[in-house]
C-alpha cells in the first residue's frame, strides 16, 4: 500500500504550529508584563496623589507645587506610554494567536485525512487479505473434490 502522500505537509504543519504556539505564549507574557507595569505605574501615581495631598494641606511653594505638577504630568505621559505597550503587545498576542488558530485548523484536517487515508489502506487490506483467503479456499476444494472425481 502506498504510504500517506501528505505526510510531509502534516510534519511541516505541525513543527509550524509549535513554533507559533511558543510565539503565542511569549506574546502573551509581554501582554502580561506590560499590564504589571501599568498596575505598577498605577501605584506610583496613587502614592504620589496621597502625597501632594498631604503636602497641599501642610502648604507648599509655588516652586515646590510646580515641581509636583511637573511629575504628576510626566506620569500622565508614562501611563499613556504604558497603555500604548498594552494595546500594541495584545494586537500582537491576538495576532499571533489568530495565525495559530489557522494552522491548527490546518493540521488538524491534514490529521483527519491522513485518519482517512490509514482507514483506506486498512479496508484495502482486510480485502486484499480476504481474497487471498478465498483464492487459498478455492483452490484447496479444487484440488479436494479433484481427488474425489478420480
Amino acid at each position: 500500500m502506498k504510504p500517506f502522500s501528505l505526510a510531509r505537509v502534516l510534519q511541516l504543519a505541525e513543527r509550524r504550529a509549535e513554533g507559533l504556539s511558543r510565539a503565542v505564549k511569549f506574546a502573551h507574557g509581554i501582554w502580561l508584563r506590560a499590564r504589571g507595569r501599568q498596575v505598577q505605574l498605577t501605584t506610583l501615581r496613587d502614592a504620589h496623589v496621597a502625597q501632594l495631598a498631604r503636602h497641599l494641606r501642610d502648604g507648599v511653594s509655588a516652586a515646590q507645587l510646580q515641581e509636583m505638577n511637573y511629575l504628576q504630568h510626566a506620569q500622565a505621559a508614562e501611563m499613556q506610554a504604558a497603555q500604548a505597550a498594552i494595546d500594541a503587545a495584545h494586537r500582537d498576542w491576538q495576532a499571533r494567536l489568530a495565525e495559530w488558530m489557522q494552522v491548527e485548523q490546518r493540521v488538524k484536517a491534514l490529521r483527519l485525512l491522513e485518519q482517512r487515508h490509514l482507514a483506506q489502506t486498512a479496508i484495502q487490506q482486510r480485502r486484499s487479505e480476504q481474497r487471498e483467503h478465498d483464492e487459498l479456499v478455492e483452490l484447496t476444494h479444487h484440488q479436494v473434490a479433484g481427488r474425489w472425481g478420480r
